[in-house]
């Protein structure tokens, strides 16, 4: 696969002039600032006073409701947070609410005929606002929003062990529910994320979580008499406090914090994603942890994800719990009845490493299907985006296109072709060692252009001694002495000779302190022996190895085919590890390949790459 960025082929002379002048403006300049210190603007919340800001009827066919503009929401918020109440429908089944446009297979509350129900969802905004859809029948859907995510002022999120901070019976008079000072929450919180809880329920009826003060005309959840179940509310809070009243009789309501907003700048900013399904699968009594990273779109710097989860084929009653992997606190997400299915959004703290974030679920009694959805996650701002990226001298006349938030940075030493210098390597280098880390990669790599011009060569190997460099002996040459044929031993000499030189006269200080990636791509020079074209790369692999580098290899699993053909195991190549494009694409996606199968028979993937709005993005494999 060609990489769209970074292609081998010759620029024309009229680039490369105005490159030049571009990139002395660049040195001036110098690289952008990356985030180290604090969370950046993006991703922000902001709380609002609980409004509502759709009530029509839904089907089976998409509606679009547009959301920015309303309620509260500006033209640039990024996601909104909407309790989603559906009333009265004529069957049973599910209502689906994803960003305007897409139609993910997955459900966001499901629903009896005749039932009515609510679920919190945090929602991608697109252009036109969010859709609704149901999968069957028609239904009074609601949506209440109580606040949104922009790239602007606004606050950060911490997530906290869930703890119980409430729980009290409460009436149709509003029962105020002091919450700052409770369950890690500081005096300096704007809103909270509190799982809300009803049972011992004397009539049918909602309940209603408000800032205190506030009452306006939205509910939180629906209920029959003598029925418990949950929803996750996010709640503004005013002096630092809430509210809570039900619509009819009495219910003993219990509250479960999972995390607070404050204006922070030392806290979680968050990422909205296309709803992807990051497990389908039993749940029983045995706490079964959940892996994020590589199946969901979720980087190794995130702290906490946004994810839905269904309970369906209960086999009795009980309740789910969603916490972070070896963590098992005393509350409950949803409770549920035996043969019944019902959602709960849940904002839950992730462990585990850089490579491997990930909760836990389990039911507490019997055992259940559970489909966990994750449309979105927090990461520690100050660790960037969790992904790297890679430049090089297409780059060169632009460098704000540099990621300021890339965790590392991969950097290209040559102008397009094997036996060249990057202009602009120097600036770009000082960029990646200023990468924010924490993905488990070394914050700088290198990679390089390769070939295997044969007789199209300018100059060719003649001998076993490097121009300017050393001389390797025959037991340093796997494929003896070269004379200047056009065969596997000078090959073998001219891949040695190119990494000599990208490792001494191209401005890289020390060579051996770096993984140096091997660009493989049929837009170079090749010959039409995959054996040649393997003996190039196993030179160049000698050189960086001999002074003390790592090498990796980059290309996709066609071109390595028609390259390189099938590497016997006595190959150095053979155990190296990869690192795959899959061409535009998504972070989810990416993360995907990493369980790929590597275009060669040893070695792993240990690193992937997507490009997404121009920039090509590196996905941690390890």
């Amino acid at each position: 696969m060609t990489r769209l960025l970074h292609s081998s082929a010759v620029r024309p002379l009229v680039t490369a002039v105005v490159a030049v002048v571009l990139v002395a403006l660049a040195v001036l300049a110098g690289p952008p600032a990356p985030a180290h210190a604090a969370a950046p603007s993006t991703g922000r919340y902001v709380p609002l006073d609980t409004s509502r800001v759709f009530a029509g009827t839904v089907g089976t066919t998409p509606r679009v409701v547009p959301v920015a503009g309303t309620g509260g929401v500006p033209a640039n918020a990024t996601a909104v947070v909407v309790n989603v109440e559906v009333a009265n429908p004529t069957a049973a089944g599910y209502v689906r609410v994803t960003a305007a446009g897409t139609d993910a297979q997955v459900a966001t509350q499901e629903f009896g005929a005749g039932q009515s129900i609510s679920n919190l969802a945090t929602v991608k905004l697109a252009p036109g606002g969010v859709q609704l859809k149901l999968s069957a029948g028609s239904a009074t859907v609601f949506l209440d929003v109580s606040g949104y995510y922009v790239d602007g002022d606004g606050a950060t999120y911490t997530p906290v062990a869930a703890s119980r901070v409430f729980r009290q019976q409460v009436g149709t008079s509003p029962v105020a529910v002091p919450l700052a000072g409770a369950g890690g929450i500081p005096d300096d919180a704007t809103a909270v994320a509190v799982n809300t809880q009803v049972e011992a329920t004397t009539a049918n009826g909602y309940v209603r979580v408000t800032p205190a003060g506030q009452d306006p005309a939205v509910a939180a959840q629906v209920y029959t008499a003598g029925a418990a179940v949950s929803n996750l509310v996010i709640v503004k809070l005013v002096g630092g406090a809430a509210q809570v009243k039900v619509s009819a009789g009495t219910a003993v309501v219990s509250m479960d914090v999972t995390g607070y907003y404050s204006d922070s700048d030392t806290g979680s900013v968050f990422v909205p994603i296309d709803t992807t399904r990051a497990y389908a699968g039993p749940v029983t009594t045995t706490p079964r942890s959940i892996r994020l990273t590589g199946t969901a779109g979720v980087p190794g710097t995130a702290t906490a994800v946004v994810a839905n989860a269904e309970t369906e084929k209960t086999t009795s009653g009980g309740y789910l719990r969603i916490t972070p992997a070896g963590t098992d606190a005393q509350v409950a997400t949803q409770v549920f009845r035996a043969g019944q299915a019902i959602s709960n959004l849940t904002m839950t703290g992730v462990t585990g490493s850089t490579a491997d974030r990930r909760v836990q679920a389990k039911v507490s009694a019997g055992s259940a299907t559970l489909d966990l959805d994750v449309s979105g996650y927090f990461m520690d701002g100050s660790t960037g985006a969790g992904t790297g990226a890679d430049v090089s001298w297409p780059q060169c006349d632009a460098p704000s296109s540099w990621p300021a938030d890339a965790a590392f940075g991969i950097v290209g030493v040559n102008d397009g072709i094997a036996n060249t210098t990057n202009p602009c390597f120097a600036e770009q280098r000082a960029w990646a060692e200023q990468t924010t880390g924490g993905a488990g990669q070394a914050q700088l790599q290198l990679y390089v252009n390769t070939a295997n011009p044969g007789n199209k060569a300018s100059v060719w190997p003649r001998s076993n001694t490097v121009p300017n460099g050393p001389t390797l002996t025959g037991s340093q040459n796997p494929y003896g002495v070269c004379t200047g044929a056009y065969d596997l031993a000078c090959t073998f000499m001219y891949g040695y000779t190119r990494a000599y030189e990208d490792g001494t006269v191209r401005g890289v200080a020390d060579p051996g302190a770096h993984r140096w990636w091997l660009d493989a791509e049929t837009d170079g020079t090749w010959q039409s022996s995959t054996a040649l074209n393997r003996a190039s790369l196993e030179g160049m692999t000698a050189y960086f190895t001999s002074v003390g580098g790592s090498v990796g290899l980059y290309s996709s699993p066609a071109e390595w085919t028609q390259l390189f053909g099938s590497v016997p195991q006595s190959s150095s190549l053979y155990s190296l590890p990869t690192w795959r494009p899959i061409g535009t694409g998504t972070l989810a996606a990416a993360q995907a390949a990493c369980s790929s199968t590597p275009f060669k028979a040893g070695g792993r993937v240990e690193m992937t790459q997507y490009q997404s709005a121009g920039v090509l993005r590196d996905v941690s494999c390890v």
